[in-house]
């Protein structure tokens, strides 16, 4: 075995340990919850479901859905979907950088890939950015190759995988586009180019109706809500060191610098013939975000860095061709090797800190434990006004009605977070912080208990007998904080418990 093919492997299995440890120990947050509860139905209805509670296509949830019949739909089996694609990325990044540049630029590509936190993250994370990233990847390999030959073979592999890209995630097209429009400038005479192009671009537009449905419904209106300018600067620091870690400023300069030594290296130390196989990476990744700022001005803003995140490999591959110069081989290595052991200290750092993983409902559910026997479970999350996580950990949750409900046990949660501007990723910063009172003064209600699990806190208070309580009577009790809408969830009485139906397939 060649000493790149030793290396690669080293690469995968690297890859497969970062991103395999600890898969099960985070609990679902909002986002993952969401695939969770999609692939538990049958295939009509989830694909019903996608178009009212999702903002993607729906390949992704195909496959999760085929997935969890295997694997399980806990928290490791469903996001061993993601480990198995963010795995994969690590070779495709390598093929695809020995394609466009060359193999010493392919082995420094799959290492930055094997040891990225952005994207040890999102193959961690039951949601399609990975297989994004995976299917955009291939599509750039394919791309590259039809490029330099464009025979039938790596033409329709280019267009198979760009097809299932934009069917895994729309923002697929920040790559796809731009490798059309470069594939027929350079080829437009060729029948099969033009075929391709076109099969593409009705796969595309088939997406458009589903696409336009969704934006209705408003899912991600908060991103365009959100400033634009904090969104642009979280763009570079996230795609080189993640999306949170700790002693995040001076590993964002040190892995800036590394950065910034790449392109150096490739401006004034690479020959011509090496900053030309270079460009088309550039382009590409140039030309994409771009792109995004085109979709801003027309209207459609939902640029958040994992949006984009097909255009890392793109961008990875400008800055490995910088570090594989043959006239700075010593500097490109130290700055290669900077690199990933600044992803590497970021990927652990935040695997030892649970305050910067996603929080886990789970010990929230065992604190709180079965239903009672008699009367309705009311449970307040304070500033959290969604059912799930906590839906798929305890059965039959509901929304409180206007009239109330015939209670025996109240259970407060707050919650603590570190707090950082624009907080969308999922780690306990997205959670919103608030104060537990010593006791919520309900008529007939008394404190039975009260526990800390992580960053929550529970209370129990419990009454002798059943006692009717609205959303009045809590709100007039709330004295730390004030009732939002929708707060309120109700747990039915374990005797009123429908037994589980056998799950169709």
């Amino acid at each position: 075995m060649s000493p790149a093919a030793l290396g690669l492997a080293g690469l995968i299995v690297l890859s497969a340990v970062l991103r395999g440890y600890g898969l099960g120990h985070q609990g679902f947050w909002y986002d993952e919850a969401n695939t969770a509860q999609l692939v538990r139905f049958t295939p009509g209805k989830m694909l019903g479901l996608i178009g009212q509670s999702e903002s993607t296509p729906p390949l992704y949830y195909c496959v999760a859905w085929v997935w969890a019949r295997v694997f399980g739909d806990g928290e490791a089996g469903l996001r061993s979907l993601s480990v198995l694609a963010g795995v994969l990325v690590v070779p495709v990044a390598y093929a695809t950088a020995t394609t466009l540049i060359n193999r010493r630029a392919g082995i420094i590509c799959a290492a930055l890939a094997a040891c990225n936190p952005f994207l040890i993250w999102y193959s961690q994370e039951a949601r399609s950015y990975e297989l994004l990233v995976l299917l955009s990847g291939l599509s750039l390999l394919a791309w590259s190759r039809a490029r330099a030959a464009p025979s039938p073979r790596p033409v329709a592999l280019w267009a198979i995988f760009s097809v299932l890209a934009l069917a895994t995630h729309y923002y697929a097209l920040v790559l796809v586009l731009p490798e059309a429009a470069w594939l027929l400038v350079d080829h437009r005479a060729r029948l099969t180019v033009r075929i391709a192009v076109a099969v593409v671009g009705v796969c595309g537009a088939a997406l458009l109706p589903l696409a336009i449905s969704q934006n209705g419904t408003g899912h991600d209106g908060w991103i365009a809500t959100a400033p634009l300018g904090p969104r642009l600067r979280q763009i570079i620091p996230q795609l080189l060191i993640g999306t949170d870690s700790p002693a995040r400023v001076a590993m964002k300069y040190a892995a800036f610098a590394a950065a910034l030594v790449a392109l150096g290296l490739l401006a004034a130390r690479a020959g011509r013939t090496l900053r030309e196989r270079a460009l088309p990476a550039g382009a590409l990744a140039l030309g994409g975000f771009a792109f995004t700022l085109v979709l801003i001005v027309a209207g459609f803003d939902d640029l958040i860095t994992r949006n984009i995140i097909a255009l890392w490999l793109p961008a990875a591959i400008v800055v490995s061709a910088g570090l594989a110069a043959p006239a700075a081989r010593r500097v490109g290595v130290a700055a290669a090797a900077v690199l990933c052991a600044i992803g590497l200290v970021a990927t652990i750092g935040i695997a030892a800190n649970r305050a910067l993983q996603r929080p886990d409902w789970r010990p929230v559910a065992r604190l709180l434990g079965p239903a009672p026997a008699r009367g309705d479970r009311l449970i307040l999350v304070q500033h959290y006004a969604d059912l799930l996580p906590l839906s798929l950990y305890l059965h039959d949750l509901r929304r409180l009605r206007t009239a109330g409900a015939r209670v025996s046990a109240f259970d407060v949660i707050s919650m603590r977070s570190p707090q950082q501007p624009l907080c969308w990723w999922g780690a306990a910063c997205n959670l919103i912080p608030s104060a537990m009172q010593r006791t919520y003064r309900l008529r007939g209600f008394r404190p039975a208990w009260r526990r800390q699990s992580h960053q929550f806190t529970v209370l129990a208070l419990a009454a002798r007998s059943p006692t009717v309580v609205t959303e009045a009577e809590v709100a007039a009790a709330l004295r730390t904080t004030t009732l939002r809408h929708d707060e309120l969830i109700v747990q039915p009485p374990s005797t009123a418990r429908r037994r589980p139906q056998a799950r169709r397939v």
